[in-house]
């Protein structure tokens, strides 16, 4: 090659690269500023939707609407200086104006909706007259109105020791914080409390407040005295009874349920399964009432306990009374004396809940060992707790499938309390259709959780000890906020 075609190729070479810089340099400053505002904006977006989100769950803090409007204000305008730092990127004139809350638009619906914006510096663009931009992000949260329905165990083993005190008394007092995370004026809340016989109280908008009794949810659980059994499926079915009483599609409708302690009873019609009908009331005459496994846990062979009343009027009564109708029967001055009078456990529980499976008959684990319930005795406490748990798992299946009310069911599991007698924490996460059931690797809960797949889900807490209810107490009422707010 000549030293005229090298040196041509040379100056060629020279004028590509320089022409090349000139193009390759402001697409590079493009790209950093176009990096830089990326990453402004997506922090600006995230801190937004912090905002609304915080917004949005602090709508239930406050006892009238314009202190909620002013609280959900608050939280986001903390949430998002939290999540945009003064200065980040470079960025100047940041504006997060008030959050407008809307709380007439929709029944039982408020949105927190937020707007933010920023100065956003340009480097490379510059050269084009341009120092900075403006990066605006806008956001919306809602908040639905919820019905929810407490329901707190009372039974006797809720009185053992625990570091000076009992579970409960404990749990009197995280129930109570519980209330906190409800919306007075906008929430529906209610009671139920349940041994043999439950307690109801209708749910409420305002349930912070006396009633005409001098009542209110708080000083009612303040008043349980715990003692007796555990009659679990007739304590939620009592509150699902409120929850379609109220029959409201615009709210989100949720069952809470605290228990130590398996099911060991349940409510049944004993009318034709009277063993002497001449002496235990009138042939055909309604018994209707509640048997329960007795004291010493789910043995095979023991004392067991009924017919109870399985109403009861007063929030603090932890006795067992017997049920209505019963003049003559050997139960009604002894309970232990049920076998005396009742020949048989029936099919279905009083609310139609069938009593021989088929949880027992699916799981293997103690006392259920993959059998129904042997419905043919009232001798066996263990078979009466079988009986009973079918009819709670029934229970759940039918109120979480109920399509139009759609409610939710959430469940706690006080864990250490009776170490005889613990709460069955398969059957509550069941109850509850909790999604971490579906990896489960026990192959039984991901069984249960296909089975329910397309019903409404919850969520499930565990409490290890009673030291750790309030705990589990905060994290299910942090659940049901967020889905409130979504």
């Amino acid at each position: 090659m000549s030293k005229g075609v090298w040196r041509q190729r040379k100056g060629f070479a020279v004028i590509l690269t320089t022409l090349s810089l000139v193009l390759l340099v402001p697409m590079v400053g493009l790209a950093i500023d176009v990096s830089i505002l990326y990453m402004i904006r997506a922090k600006l977006s995230g801190a937004v939707d912090a905002a609304v989100l915080a917004g949005a769950q602090s709508l239930a803090n406050g006892d009238d609407a314009g202190t909620q409007r002013a609280s959900a204000q608050d939280a986001a305008t903390r949430f998002f200086n939290a999540n945009f730092p003064s200065g980040y990127w470079g960025t100047t004139n940041v504006t997060f104006p008030p959050p407008t809350i809307d709380d007439t638009s929709t029944v039982n619906y408020r949105t927190v909706s937020a707007t933010a914006s920023a100065t956003a510096p340009l480097y490379f663009l510059r050269v084009f007259g341009t120092d900075t931009t403006t990066v605006a992000i806008s956001a919306q949260a809602g908040r639905r109105d919820a019905l929810v329905m407490l329901v707190l165990d009372r039974s006797g083993s809720m009185n053992n020791p625990f570091q000076g005190t009992n579970a409960c008394t404990i749990m009197k007092q995280d129930a109570a914080q519980f209330l906190t995370y409800c919306a007075p004026g906008r929430d529906m809340l209610g009671l139920v409390i349940f041994g043999a016989s439950t307690f109801v109280y209708a749910p409420t908008t305002s349930f912070n407040q006396p009633d005409a009794n001098g009542n209110s949810v708080a000083s009612l659980i303040g008043q349980i005295s715990c003692g007796g059994n555990t009659n679990t499926s007739g304590g939620v079915e009592q509150a699902y009874n409120q929850i379609q009483a109220i029959n409201s599609t615009t709210r989100t409708n949720v069952i809470v349920l605290m228990t130590d302690g398996r099911p060991n009873g349940f409510v049944a019609d004993y009318t034709n399964l009277r063993i002497n009908p001449g002496s235990c009331d009138a042939a055909g005459k309604p018994l209707v009432g509640v048997i329960a496994q007795g004291a010493g846990g789910p043995k095979v062979t023991g004392t067991t306990d009924g017919v109870m009343s399985y109403l009861t009027s007063s929030a603090s009564t932890n006795s067992e009374a017997p049920a209505t109708n019963s003049g003559g029967c050997q139960f009604a001055s002894d309970l232990s004396k049920l076998r005396n009078d009742i020949s048989a456990m029936p099919a279905n529980d009083y609310y139609g809940n069938a009593l021989a499976g088929p949880y027992s008959v699916n799981n293997p684990n103690f006392p259920y060992n993959n059998s129904p319930a042997n419905l043919s005795t009232v001798t066996s406490p263990r078979q009466i707790v079988v009986a009973g748990t079918n009819a709670l798992d029934n229970e759940g299946t039918k109120i979480r499938t109920n399509t139009v009310l759609s409610p939710s069911i959430y469940t706690i599991a006080l864990e250490g309390n009776d170490p005889n007698d613990p709460p069955d924490t398969l059957l509550l996460r069941k109850l509850a259709n909790d999604p971490s059931m579906e990896t489960d690797p026990d192959s039984t809960a991901q069984m249960f959780f296909q089975q329910q797949k397309g019903q409404t889900t919850g969520y499930f807490a565990d409490a290890p000890d009673p030291s750790q209810l309030a705990a589990a107490f905060n994290s299910v009422a942090t659940q049901i906020v967020v889905r409130l707010a979504r």
